[in-house]
C-alpha cells in the first residue's frame, strides 16, 4: 500500500484531535462520493483513511478511545476487503463522535 501521507507521520500527533479526525473523515467522505464513479479512487481514499487512522491510534492523546479507533479501523478495512461491516456514512458518523470539537465543527455548531 502506498503511503500518501508519509510526510505527516512524524508531525500528525502535533495536530489537534478534531483536525486529526476531520482529516481522516475527509478521506472517508471522498471514498463514499467516488464509490460508484471511480472504484479505484474510492479504494485509494479508504487506504488514506486507514493511514491517518494508524497515525491517530499511535498518538498517546487518544489512549482513552483506543478501542473505538481500532473498531473503526476494522470497519474501514472491511470495506476495502468488500465485506462492509457498515456503511461509510455510519463510519463517518462514528468517527466524528470520537471528539466533541470535531462533531461541533462538522455540524457547524459553535
Amino acid at each position: 500500500m502506498k503511503n500518501w501521507y508519509k510526510s505527516l507521520e512524524n508531525r500528525y500527533s502535533t495536530f489537534p484531535k478534531d483536525t486529526q479526525v476531520l482529516n481522516m473523515v475527509s478521506d472517508l467522505q471522498k471514498a463514499a462520493n467516488l464509490r460508484t464513479v471511480n472504484k479505484q479512487a474510492s479504494q485509494n481514499h479508504l487506504y488514506r483513511a486507514v493511514i491517518l487512522l494508524d497515525y491517530i491510534i499511535n498518538d498517546p492523546k487518544w489512549g482513552y478511545a483506543l478501542g473505538e479507533l481500532l473498531r473503526l479501523r476494522d470497519a474501514v478495512c472491511s470495506v476495502i476487503e468488500g465485506i462492509d461491516y457498515g456503511s461509510l456514512k455510519q463510519m463517518i458518523s462514528a468517527a466524528v463522535l470520537l471528539d466533541p470539537s470535531a462533531y461541533r465543527r462538522m455540524k457547524g455548531i459553535k
